[in-house]
């Protein structure tokens, strides 16, 4: 978090909270509404957010800057699911008394057996507050008496040391809402750059209201720009199969501080220009000066990296080194939290820390390497046009050697230095380095999944399908299941059962688990109930892949479809029937293409007297698809999984 102090003596008068007349009071209810039963444009709801409503505004003294947002929210509880909604947590940072969560109060109304609202207060005692880590702390409260039917209100002040650190209003969550107001007040002398990614139509208010600024103890008069903005009848925004960052579909307003005019004409930049927010990164303690300190040598690195000629493969051990070495403490943030020297001798830090240990070493050792600022896939798509720091929440590793450019995350420790960490993929990111820096585009069409699978088996008399697989997990396809083989080896055969729950995996066998450049093999021997129905039996083909089930079933569809990455799986194998079996229904060799050839499906079936050899490789050269081109998608993929999931009948032979 990042704190900032105005050069002049500055003292805001002005802190009263102006209600608005059109917005339900704190406390009171329409009985309707603890009577309404269901949302009236969506009424599939658990919950129904009634009122969500922020009031911000600016108190400063001396140089005491405090940012004060009003908050209050009323949900109404639908459903037997909605009720997790009176379990209230509030995330603030905490460090050096920044942030503070004030003032906490709360009622639930419910309808008693006469038909009367009843109201019940949220007590003090039940307010909890603790620590999370040395930055953040969590405030955290239960609203009392609630059931299907109940509707539930609470409020606080949040309060901020700080003139920059707006938050972004979300007027759309996972639950309908009925009204969600955002009034922000803001004196003259700051100004703003404000996005507001709506598409519904908004109810703006803009107002200019006369302050009491105070500037080198002479009172002035200075103006502020009240704007208020509502939306109403937001409908839910719920999770889609592969449809990116939420964040990215929700309709907000981001906020962020790019410069001050003083009264005296003074213009003070704060984030206007990316070559700005460089040179403040590179000046920041927490940032760009961790990257100067001198970190000790290990004698097992300096061995390692003694008959090393060229700069790719002195990456590739320094990375190793970092990876197998430290640890990463699930601090997630663009900042070092409590240094690289601590870090280092602790084995374990932020992911930031741990990047900028990597970076050091590099560095060390000859090779450029810089901080990158970059957005997860959870986190949303970067906006390159606005200087926006807080849009970022990751540092990560840019290496340049020759023509060649390299992303590494030392936080992972199971992504490849050739692989574009999957997380951070088809995103923008932004080199922090005042000759090397700027955008670039984290994209390689090369890197792909790909997953191989061979097997060998036969059907068995007592309708059983037993033999052995062997699947070759390349690329992506490797890091999640080299991390569950060495994090959750009990549970590795989740890979092989999900989807078919009465599968038996046995003797797993791994090779090439630390051989970054080959695939994971896993050899395992199965097997699996096939289905009976007098003489006949019934099995797939469709083993091992994970495509077993179609993700995309929904008639509509609201977001963008991200695979991640190109994918591409082939299953080979030969399938022997049991004596005294014959075929009696086959499915047919077939090759299917997306009508923009960006999906491929080709089955090879070559039918024996007593077995069958079968050849099938579907790949995805595309890995994003618009919310428009849904429902051609949603036709094909109709097609493709009915396909994948035809069944070989087999029958008895009829004796002469």
């Amino acid at each position: 978090m990042r704190k900032h102090t105005l050069g002049l003596l500055l003292l805001f008068a002005c802190t009263t909270v102006f209600a608005q007349k059109e917005l339900p009071a704190y406390g009171k209810i329409d009985k309707a509404d603890v009577l309404l039963k269901e949302c009236e444009f969506d009424k599939d709801a658990e919950a129904y957010t009634l009122l969500d409503y922020g009031d911000v505004y600016y108190n400063i003294v001396a140089e005491n800057f405090n940012i004060i947002t009003n908050r209050r929210t009323r949900i109404k509880i639908l459903k037997e699911k909605g009720l997790d909604r009176a379990n209230i947590k509030l995330h603030f940072y905490s460090k050096s008394n920044y942030e503070e969560i004030r003032n906490i109060s709360g009622v639930t109304y419910n309808i008693d057996n006469a038909g009367n609202v009843v109201t019940t207060k949220l007590e003090k005692s039940s307010v909890y507050i603790k620590k999370l880590n040395n930055k953040i702390s969590e405030v955290s409260f239960t609203m009392p008496d609630v059931k299907v039917g109940s509707v539930i209100e609470y409020k606080y002040v949040d309060a901020k040391k700080s003139i920059r650190d707006l938050d972004d209003w979300y007027f759309q969550g996972d639950i309908p809402t009925r009204i969600s107001s955002y009034r922000i007040r803001i004196p003259s002398i700051f100004r703003f750059a404000m996005q507001m990614l709506t598409y519904q139509q908004m109810e703006k208010k803009d107002e200019v209201v006369t302050d009491n600024l105070f500037y080198k103890a002479s009172s002035i008069s200075s103006r502020s720009e009240e704007r208020t903005f509502t939306l109403k009848n937001v409908p839910a925004l719920r999770d889609e199969p592969y449809m990116g960052a939420e964040k990215d579909y929700l309709q907000r307003i981001v906020s962020q501080l790019n410069s001050i005019v003083y009264p005296n004409g003074e213009v003070e930049e704060i984030q206007s220009t990316w070559p700005k927010l460089t040179d403040d990164l590179l000046a920041d303690e927490d940032f760009g000066l961790q990257l100067k300190k001198n970190l000790p040598h290990t004698k097992s690195l300096d061995d390692s990296l003694k008959n090393v000629g060229d700069d790719y493969h002195k990456m590739i051990i320094i990375h190793d080194y970092v990876r197998r070495n430290m640890n990463w403490n699930g601090r997630e943030s663009i900042y070092s939290s409590d240094g690289i020297k601590s870090a280092w001798d602790k084995k374990s830090g932020s992911n930031a820390e741990l990047n900028f240990i990597l970076i050091d070493l590099l560095r060390d050792a000859g090779i450029k390497a810089y901080p990158l600022l970059v957005s997860t896939k959870d986190n949303g798509t970067v906006n390159t046009i606005y200087p926006f720091l807080d849009q970022f929440n990751n540092t990560m590793t840019c290496v340049f050697i020759g023509d060649k450019r390299y992303i590494l995350n030392a936080a992972d420790k199971y992504n490849p230095a050739y692989l574009i960490p999957y997380d951070v993929l088809d995103n923008d990111a932004f080199v922090v380095d005042k000759e090397h820096g700027g955008w670039i585009k984290l994209n390689n069409n090369k890197d792909v999944w790909r997953s191989v699978v061979t097997l060998s088996a036969e059907i068995t008399p007592d309708a059983l399908m037993k033999g052995q697989a062997t699947v070759y997990s390349y690329g992506y396809s490797r890091n999640p299941r080299v991390k569950k083989w060495t994090e959750d080896k009990s549970n590795f055969k989740d890979y092989f059962t999900k989807g078919f729950t009465a599968m038996k995996v046995e003797n797993i066998q791994i090779q090439n688990q630390d051989k970054d450049t080959l695939p994971f093999q896993q050899k395992v021997d199965f097997s699996l109930p096939v289905n009976a129905s007098g003489e006949y039996k019934y099995f797939t083909l469709n083993l091992f892949q994970g495509l077993e089930k179609n993700p995309f079933i929904a008639d509509e569809r609201k977001t963008d479809i991200d695979f991640n990455y190109p994918q591409s799986y082939t299953l080979v194998g030969k399938v022997m029937l049991p004596d005294g079996y014959e075929f009696d229904d086959l499915p047919k060799s077939i090759k299917m293409i997306m009508p923009d050839s960006s999906i491929r499906l080709e089955r090879l079936i070559q039918p024996g007297a007593t077995s069958i050899d079968f050849r099938i490789s579907l790949d995805f050269f595309q890995s994003f698809y618009s919310a428009s081109a849904y429902p051609l998608l949603q036709e094909f993929y109709k097609k493709l999984f009915s396909t994948l999931n035809e069944q070989i009948v087999i029958k008895k032979k009829k004796t002469a």
